[in-house]
């Protein structure tokens, strides 16, 4: 053996120091008791221990020695198996060890991602068919995430009261932006995601790096600072489509400058469109609350952001080939239009046209000239009918054919009766041309 193996023969500390099989196959061992003094040359008298009894007591020395502890790591090479159960890796600086949580057991308070660190509390043991070393987890809490989950809601329902988070307020992202600015780390994964799709999607942009940390104690002053460049050379420089700031994935506490007040402050007052790229699916941080679009990644931000070149080429195409056909199809039609107009006669025979146009001006005029007399010939006749008519009509018409009129002094009324007057009465008689005046001098009645 490389190295001794530890344990216990008969109940007593023992230590092996070498062991080789004899010709019948049969284990020899050199064991000591502590401090090392020989025991036993594999004479038969000892216990010799099988695999199952070895790793059976292996397992109860270790679980009697290290029953609920809570240790600290980072969390690794997480996989879940259909039963339910996970088995991840717990890891520091120096050492590593293999860990699962059963399904029977109480939930993980909070989702854990590799890379996150954790408290775990647990045992450890070993599996006996495999001999394996591992810690079984009954309860994982990332490392602060219950603080940091509190301030977070505190910080939401503060910033949601104030209106950050209002749809009213969400500027529209530009169909075909052509100048993108993008807030993160230019040594991160995200920038080189965002670039990646860029130049496969949307290759016309100009893409513009404004540098900051997006981890660490001095991340979130750094973004704010970031976002404030990305304004200012937008409105000094060159004009913005929009912003891009984010990261990508990583646990809680590394997500922790996208929670900052003052982040989403400078965000919701940002003139530009702000979309969040935090890499993390699973929760929200409060910069995509406040932001006017929010990505689950750098590259799905990358994505709802830029339109398909190649599709906008297509519909480009498209569009070119309806107006050209729209086109031809009004050249056409003008086309004939203007070959009829040409077999008028006003293209044919222009002159004759003008001859006609003048023949009807002539006729125009003389019926005009006439016009007046025309209009005065009826009415003159009318009037001329209707003063005959008067003629006839008129009271002293009789007189002139020899009649006469008799009034009795001081009547209205010619006399039409003679025994309306009586002899002595005065009366007059209208002729034609003068009166009559005389007196009754016998009433006669007929």
């Amino acid at each position: 053996m490389s190295s001794p193996l530890g344990f216990k023969v008969s109940g007593i500390a023992a230590r092996v120091e070498r062991w080789s099989r004899g010709p019948t196959g049969r284990a020899r061992y050199s064991v000591t008791r502590r401090p090392g003094k020989l025991l036993a040359m594999g004479t038969g008298e000892e216990h010799v221990y099988t695999i199952s009894e070895l790793n059976r007591t292996a397992r109860e020395i270790v679980e009697g020695g290290l029953a609920g502890v809570w240790v600290k790591g980072e969390v690794s090479e997480i996989s879940h198996a259909s039963s339910g159960h996970m088995y991840f890796t717990l890891k520091d600086e120096a050492a590593e060890v293999s860990a699962v949580r059963f399904r029977s057991r109480s939930p993980i308070l909070s989702a854990i991602e590799p890379g996150s660190v954790v408290l775990a509390f647990g045992k450890v043991t070993i599996y006996e068919p495999r001999g394996r070393y591992q810690f079984v987890a009954t309860l994982v809490q990332p490392v602060g995430a219950g603080v940091l989950q509190a301030a977070f809601e505190r910080l939401k329902h503060k910033l949601h009261a104030e209106g950050l988070f209002d749809p009213e307020h969400k500027k529209p992202i530009p169909l075909y932006p052509m100048r993108i600015g993008v807030v993160t780390s230019p040594t991160g994964a995200a920038l080189h995601d965002i670039v990646s799709v860029l130049s496969r999607r949307w290759p016309i942009a100009e893409l513009l790096l404004f540098p900051s940390s997006v981890q660490g104690d001095t991340a979130s002053e750094e973004l704010v600072a970031a976002l404030d460049r990305a304004v200012r050379f937008s409105q000094g420089t060159a004009s913005l489509d929009l912003i891009l700031i984010g990261r990508g994935g990583g646990a809680s506490e590394d997500l922790a400058p996208f929670n900052d007040e003052r982040l989403a402050r400078a965000v919701y007052a940002s003139p530009i469109p702000v979309v969040s790229a935090v890499g993390h699916e699973i929760d929200f941080t409060i910069t995509d609350f406040v932001a006017d679009l929010r990505a689950a990644t750098p590259t799905a931000a990358a994505e709802l952001v830029t339109p398909d070149a190649a599709d906008v080429a297509g519909r480009v195409t498209r569009c070119v080939d309806r107006a050209r056909r729209a086109l031809r199809g009004r050249l056409e039609a003008n086309t004939l239009l203007l070959q009829a107009s040409l077999r008028r006669p006003l293209f044919r025979t222009p002159s004759r046209l003008l001859e006609t146009a003048e023949q009807r001006l002539d006729l125009q005029a003389v019926a005009l000239a006439r016009a007046p007399r025309r209009a005065l010939e009826r009415p003159c006749v009318r009037l001329a009918r209707l003063d005959a008519m008067l003629r006839l009509s008129s009271p002293t018409r009789p007189l002139e054919r020899g009649f006469s009129m008799t009034y009795v002094d001081g009547a209205l009324r010619p006399l039409r009766d003679a025994r309306s007057v009586v002899p002595g009465a005065r009366i007059t008689t209208r002729l034609a041309k003068g009166r009559l005046m005389s007196t009754v001098e016998e009433v006669h009645e007929e």
